[in-house]
């Protein structure tokens, strides 16, 4: 897992993406069936889980799954690729590179020929551990080994070992121990300055401040609920122009009968997930699985401007009703872009367009004949 050095710092919202992405990858690998994992190829890898016994020793790379890894005492001819709960790796040889996804991760008295890849909550190279280098991100990082280089992001990183290259630090809290030896340089991206203690021998410390707190000025957030309303009230203008029966069907529907709506629209948003990949999993359900996709995200994209739209409609049902459309165009869209609350209204209205979609294939499929177009709920433009 390669860092760019001369990269800017990483937000804390991308490495807790990434704390997440590897979070998940564990989870996958947890929950893939034991007998898939157990066994030794030709090659001399060994794939094992909880149920496998701890191996002494492994030609090739050790691929393992589950909830608790204690190896101790073994050589590892290669890589050792691992994920879990909880991961801790003692007295051991490794040829190879680590790489390791869990929740907490300790790493003591282990040689490592490569490099050392690890993302969890807890993550500890602890004393007596080498590695040619040491990439790491998790809430607290601790480096007290030996390494050549090193790249760790998290919320508090604690360096009390022997770096004899560079080191990249993203993190809220840098912590320098006595017993820190960084022959080279510090590049520190932290948002206090670092603790150092009296003994820690540093090369060089480039401290570049940066800060959790959202930095927006009152002026980006007017300035970002102005543009979603003008853009809001632009769409709810033409869906009044192109498909005025559709928005006066969902006013009728929000006046006369709003909980089939809201229930089905919410269930229906329940149910988009599992849809989509038991369509994926059937071969001839790609093409279907790639249209409702579409169809989602074109509910998205204007599902905002719909709601207030129809809303505005049922409230003013006696004005003009291009008018209506953008008074609640303006308003939704103002809502939308308000800090905090933005994304639930965004997501009710979702819920309420998809709610209408579905009630309309619904009342279309059980649609006799004979009965006239014009039904309580569709009111005609």
């Amino acid at each position: 897992m390669a860092f760019n050095q001369t990269a800017t710092a990483p937000s804390h919202k991308i490495r807790r993406c990434l704390l997440m992405a590897f979070a998940l990858i564990a989870l996958a690998l947890t929950a893939l069936p034991t007998a898939s994992f157990a066994g030794t190829d030709t090659a001399g890898n060994v794939l094992a889980t909880d149920n496998d016994a701890n191996s002494s020793g492994v030609e090739g790379d050790l691929y393992w799954a589950g909830q608790a890894l204690n190896l101790d005492d073994a050589s590892i001819g290669r890589d050792i690729i691992a994920a879990g709960e909880s991961l801790s790796i003692r007295d051991c040889t490794v040829g190879g590179a680590v790489r390791l996804a869990a929740r907490t991760i300790d790493i003591a008295k282990t040689t490592v020929d490569g490099s050392v890849t690890v993302v969890g909550q807890h993550v500890v190279l602890n004393s007596d551990s080498t590695a040619n280098c040491f990439y790491a991100i998790g809430e607290t990082v601790a480096l007290r080994g030996s390494t050549k280089s090193a790249a760790l992001a998290g919320d508090t990183v604690t360096i009390d070992g022997t770096v004899e290259g560079d080191v990249e630090v993203w993190a809220d809290k840098l912590i320098l121990g006595k017993n820190a030896h960084i022959t080279g340089t510090v590049n520190a991206h932290v948002s206090e300055d670092p603790e150092r203690a009296a003994g820690a021998e540093v090369g060089a410390l480039k401290i570049d401040r940066t800060e959790n707190e959202d930095t927006s000025t009152v002026n980006d957030v007017i300035g970002g609920i102005v543009a979603a309303a003008l853009s809001t009230c632009f769409v709810a203008l033409l869906l009044e122009l192109v498909f005025p029966r559709a928005t006066a069907s969902a006013a009728g529907m929000l006046h006369q009968r709003p909980i089939p709506l809201w229930v089905s629209g919410l269930l229906g948003t329940i149910a988009i997930v599992p849809a989509v990949l038991l369509l994926i999993i059937s071969i001839a359900g790609l093409s279907l699985a790639g249209a409702l996709l579409c169809g989602v995200i074109g509910i998205a994209l204007v599902s905002s401007a719909f709601a207030g739209c129809a809303i505005s409609r049922m409230v003013g049902h006696n004005q003009n009703r291009y008018a209506m459309a953008a008074v609640g165009g303006v308003i939704a869209g103002a809502l939308t872009g308000l800090p905090l609350v933005g994304d639930f209204i965004s997501g009710v209205a979702f819920v309420f367009m998809l709610g209408y979609v579905i009630q309309i294939i619904w009342r279309n499929a059980h649609l006799k004949p004979q009965q006239p177009a014009n039904m309580p709920g569709l009111p005609t433009a």
